[in-house]
């Protein structure tokens, strides 16, 4: 009986091992080896249902026979397969998890906060509706200027509906409003990304400002911010530097200018200088070199500047004309040397006055003739159909229609300045209008007379045509000069003597635009030859016309208008 008992105990232990898949199987049957991997890993496998480990997985007590794998993922779609395992066979199987999808949808309180991703800002406010949305874990952000942000992790679930929502609560913030001298400097909020503006919110707390502007001494301070408004007042101490400048030729004359403000202040150079740090412009002259101009950063310490000027190489009276890019010449130009000379008259009129020293520092080519309507409606996009002036015919009867030669009369000063423009584009070379200044200079000629062969009018009819006898024959004049051009009305030009730099018509003919502003006498005039530019309400006019008086067709005659004038024109200058 005992042994009874045994043998069906141990029956019943084979049965339950084979059933189990134990030892018995294995010694009858033996063993096969299974690796699955997949994409993406950490995915369970299961085999005839039962979880045996997840990927990447190798199983070496896999019965032979028919077997199913099956691969699960929480976020991917299953996968089985029914494999057929030999003895003592090893098999790999691999497997490519779908993507599963669900939708997710996010709201906020209040509506309208920014809403970010892993980080990725999307591009809708909340709320926002997702679909379909690969499952998975996620971060999700969302922001409000003035609200605490918020960020959750996020299970989207395959096949499944996920919502979120946020109750966003309110930051206490403060408004910032820096009073600041000078009010450009610049404000850093120390790490903060956001820039400064006056009035800037903030979460209450302390915050660490810079205030820096070139040429000042920074300043760092730390700010309270409360709720409500925040002010605070900032005045950045000036640096000082001492400013010394050796020239190169030493006797050039030095101007320094500095910002005070929103404003320039101009200093004439004195050994040494001292000035506010930050931007200043050096600029220098000297007769015979072309002026210096450099602008730079003063540092707030003792500060050694270099000028070397360039000498012009030019030669004084030389003739040229620069090439136009559509076609044809510009105007004929002369070399007018650099000098010094002595502008307006002691005794002429109110507004002659005062006689003045001025130095024309630098040479330049000026028109050898007034502009003539030939050249005119080039830059106009006409065609010149008439013959150049031939010097030295007599003066002859000009038929209205035959203009090409004569000075172009009737032009606002806009229109002047826009032919010397239209000039520079054409030829690449710096086209203008003479600076009164200039225009006396080249008049002068090197002399110090009335007129610039001297101070008789009975000579003018020789190099000016003014108002004369032929004028008096026909029109009732108060004053006319002594002699007769033999013309009546604007003449050819180039038609009489030239003065001593080879230039024509400087009086007379058409009276001539300037650059400058109209001011009523030269009290504040500087020496230089720079155009004055004061209010312009008028510009000023010289030369005088065809119809000018003896007295006002002088070196020094000046006068102003604001229009046309069927006998003014202009004459160009062009800097070498």
């Amino acid at each position: 009986m005992r042994w009874l008992l045994v043998a069906g105990l141990v029956a019943f232990v084979a049965a339950a091992d084979w059933f189990a898949g134990g030892i018995g199987p294995r010694m009858v049957l033996g063993s096969a080896t299974i690796r699955v991997t997949s994409t993406p890993p950490g995915a369970d496998v299961l085999l005839d249902g039962e979880r045996v480990g997840a990927t990447p997985l190798r199983y070496d007590d896999t019965r032979p026979g028919e077997v199913v794998v099956r691969v699960e993922h929480r976020y991917h779609e299953a996968v089985a397969q029914r494999v057929h395992l030999a003895r003592d066979e090893s098999r790999e199987i691999h497997v490519d998890l779908a993507a599963a999808n669900g939708t997710l949808e996010i709201v906020s309180n209040p509506r309208g906060a920014a809403i970010a991703i892993d980080e990725r800002p999307l591009d809708d406010a909340a709320p926002v509706f997702l679909a379909p949305y690969p499952a998975g874990v996620y971060e999700v952000s969302a922001s409000i200027e003035g609200w605490h942000p918020q960020t959750r992790n996020v299970e989207v679930l395959p096949n499944a509906r996920t919502e979120v929502a946020f109750e966003l609560e309110r930051l206490p913030v403060g408004e910032v409003f820096l009073d600041l001298n000078p009010s450009d400097a610049r404000v850093d909020i120390v790490d903060l990304d956001e820039p400064y503006h006056r009035g800037i919110r903030l979460p209450r707390g302390t915050y660490v400002f810079r205030v820096e502007r070139d040429g000042y001494a920074s300043q760092t301070f730390e700010l309270p911010v409360l709720r409500g408004r925040n002010e605070r007042t900032v005045r950045l101490t000036r640096l000082k530097a001492r400013l010394t400048i050796a020239s190169n030729p030493p006797d050039a004359v030095v101007e320094v200018s500095y910002r005070t403000g929103q404003a320039w202040r101009d200093l004439r150079y004195t050994e040494p200088l001292t000035l506010p740090a930050g931007e200043v412009t050096i600029e220098a002259r000297a007769v015979g070199y072309r002026n210096y101009v450099r602008r730079l950063v003063l540092p707030g310490r003792p500060h050694v500047h270099n000028i070397h000027m360039q000498a012009f190489d030019v030669e004084p009276g030389r003739r040229f004309r620069d090439a136009l890019a559509s076609g044809g010449h510009g105007p004929h130009l002369v070399v007018i040397p650099a000098g010094v000379f002595r502008m307006g008259s002691a005794d002429g009129s109110h507004d002659e006055r005062p006689a003045h020293e001025v130095a024309i520092t630098q040479p330049f080519a000026v028109g050898v003739f007034e502009v003539t309507h030939a050249e005119f409606d080039q830059h106009r996009g006409k065609v010149p159909t008439l013959k150049q002036p031939v010097r030295g015919e007599p003066a002859l009867p000009v038929p209205a229609e035959t203009l090409a030669d004569h000075p172009v009369t009737g032009v606002t000063w806009s229109a002047a300045k826009a032919y010397a423009a239209w000039l520079g584009r054409e030829t690449g070379y710096p086209y203008r209008l003479p600076s009164e200044a200039e225009w006396e200079y080249v008049a002068r000629a090197g002399s110090q007379t009335r007129y610039p062969f001297g101070d008789d009018p009975s000579e003018l009819c020789r190099h000016a045509n003014v108002a004369d006898r032929t004028l008096a024959a026909r029109f009732r004049k108060y004053s006319t000069a002594e002699c007769d051009d033999g013309v009546l009305g604007v003449g050819p030009v180039g038609r009489l003597a030239a003065n001593a730099f080879g230039v024509y018509d400087m009086l007379g003919n058409a009276e001539e635009w300037v650059a400058d502003c109209w001011r009523r006498n030269y009290s504040s005039a500087d020496g230089t030859a720079r155009p004055y530019a004061g209010n312009c309400g008028a510009y000023a006019v010289r030369g005088g016309a065809w119809d000018s008086a003896p007295e006002e067709a002088t070196v020094s005659f000046r006068s102003f208008s604001t229009g046309t004038n069927q006998a003014r024109g202009f004459r160009v200058v062009r800097d070498l």
